[in-house]
């Protein structure tokens, strides 16, 4: 069986959208597995909508994906006008001051700040996966990386469609804490699984047992779920990231919030990925060596950029650096697609 992963990257997953758009139109995936913003991608690749990905991508500039909530503009709204009555010349100084005002009535809401779980208001986001989520359309397993924060745990959603059931009770044995993806959490545990804190609120969803818990982005425990893939019957795995391999003598700048906490992440996925293809290439030499039963060989190709992207993690306003990121996955997804499919091989989704 050949599963699809697909990481987090926030708007570098537009990189990921192009390398699918190529390999959609020459390969088949019986499992799509995806976290952050790699849920939103896998879930039009899980119903058969993979080749509109990069459509999706190129109306997201004009979707305010990542706009502040109302009690955080407000306030930034009366800072404008502050910093523009300090620094203006005279003449433009009662224009400032008459915005100023403006946004005075706004700060009424400012005493729900204390009350806030995130930066940006989720909304934008929850509209475009409603817009597209049909649980009756999706062909293939579909598994989600999320973290639970109720338990403090990587856990993961999943749906098997009926011609694949058969796989189902292997896998939620395996994982025995994960959720079933239904019609009444699917925009939920999407929407979930891409909740970058702290820019975006986690999500309430109620579980099988009947309690609430609170899920939150799955890059930070779960970022590629490798080993997901696996328990649900995986043999060969294509994984997409949207970092290069790391140079161990680079130097990033840290200079705001904003770097340390994309660092922190990026530093954490590197560091789960490494341990988890470590531990399948150890599986895989003791299956060849008779030594794992069990087990299986599992195959692992992956696509990922030669070099360092960029686009800043929630800059999804940038049009054009998300068609450039577009049209570079989809060479890199071109250049491996072909490198394992005869040119005159069928066309899926």
């Amino acid at each position: 069986m050949k599963a699809l992963i697909l990481s987090g990257g926030g708007a570098r997953g537009a990189y990921e959208a192009g390398v699918v758009d190529a390999l959609v139109a020459r390969e088949t995936f019986d499992i799509v597995c995806g976290t952050s913003i790699g849920a939103l991608n896998g879930m039009l690749v899980a119903q058969g909508m993979g080749g509109r990905l990069a459509d999706l991508w190129l109306t997201l500039p004009g979707r305010k994906v990542a706009q502040l909530r109302p009690e955080l503009a407000g306030i930034m709204r009366l800072w404008d006008g502050l910093h523009g009555i300090a620094r203006a010349p005279l003449f433009t100084k009662p224009r400032h001051a008459l915005a100023m005002l403006a946004s005075i009535p706004e700060l009424r809401i400012a005493r729900r700040l204390r009350e806030l779980r995130g930066l940006l208001d989720s909304a934008h986001v929850r509209a475009i996966v409603t817009e597209i989520a049909d649980l009756a359309a999706v062909r293939h397993t579909f598994i989600l990386g999320v973290t639970n924060l109720s338990t403090a745990r990587g856990n993961a959603f999943a749906y098997f469609p009926p011609p694949l059931q058969a796989g189902s009770e292997s896998f939620f044995f395996a994982e025995h804490d994960a959720q079933s993806i239904t019609n009444a959490n699917y925009v939920d545990a999407v929407c979930a699984s891409a909740a970058l804190p702290p820019a975006f609120e986690p999500v309430a969803i109620r579980c099988a047992d009947g309690r609430t818990r609170i899920f939150a982005d799955g890059g930070f425990t779960n970022n590629a779920p490798l080993r997901q893939a696996i328990d649900a019957g995986a043999t060969e795995v294509t994984a997409i990231f949207v970092d290069p391999v790391a140079p161990i003598d680079v130097n990033h700048e840290v200079e705001t919030m904003a770097h340390i906490a994309s660092l922190m992440l990026e530093a954490n996925t590197n560091r789960m990925l490494e341990l988890d293809l470590k531990l399948t290439a150890h599986i895989n030499d003791d299956v060849m060596e008779g030594n794992a039963p069990g087990k299986r060989f599992v195959k692992i190709r992956i696509i990922r950029p030669q070099e360092p992207l960029a686009l800043p993690l929630l800059n999804f306003e940038d049009g054009a650096e998300i068609t450039k990121l577009l049209e570079l996955g989809r060479r890199d997804g071109e250049r491996a697609s072909l490198a394992v499919t005869p040119p005159a091989a069928a066309t899926g989704s």
